[in-house]
């Protein structure tokens, strides 16, 4: 039996279509099941055949009746999830942390340089996963952060290099 929708195979006793989420009509016994569009009042999405994979695009079921910019379903379980309801990538969330971690006294270096790092590592992976990846913000603000700690200090290492020289020569031409 196929869906009347999309027309993926259903297995036998399929309630749902697991591919658009069609609901299949009940069928009297010795008729074959027909797929119709869901009711408006199906508040549930379909149940998934197989688990969960995070590396496979997840499945947005759009309730009938309701706007198209309405919450829709997600599969629950689902890890970091961004306002346009992609995954969000694990180097742009550190990119950022390290970021915001590198403006207190807790990590001035090191951390600059680990938000550089991951933003650069996220902005290629989520053009590598041809926009699929979300977190794209996140990482530009991670950047940003890394790289502004990362010219103030060497703006400081320059201050005090200056500084020691003009105490240095200050020393000098007083000795003489």
């Amino acid at each position: 039996m196929n869906c009347t929708t999309c027309g993926t195979a259903l297995p036998p006793g399929a309630l749902f279509c697991h591919n658009c989420g069609t609901r299949v009509a009940a069928a009297a016994p010795g008729e074959q099941a027909v797929a119709s569009p869901a009711s408006p009042d199906l508040a549930d999405p379909p149940p998934l055949d197989q688990p969960y994979d995070t590396g496979a695009t997840v499945p947005q079921w759009v309730v009938p009746g309701q706007p198209a910019g309405a919450p829709q379903w997600v599969t629950p379980g689902q890890p970091g999830v961004g306002a346009a309801g992609k995954p969000n990538s694990t180097a742009a969330v550190l990119s950022l942390v390290f970021g915001v971690l590198t403006w207190l006294p807790i990590l001035p270096v090191i951390g600059a340089i680990a938000a550089v790092i991951c933003g650069h590592i996220a902005r290629n992976q989520i053009k590598a996963s041809n926009e699929r990846l979300g977190g794209s913000g996140m990482a530009t603000a991670g950047l940003i952060l890394g790289y502004a700690q990362i010219a103030l200090l060497g703006l400081a290492i320059c201050a005090i290099v200056a500084i020691g020289l003009l105490t240095l020569l200050g020393s000098r031409v007083s000795a003489r």
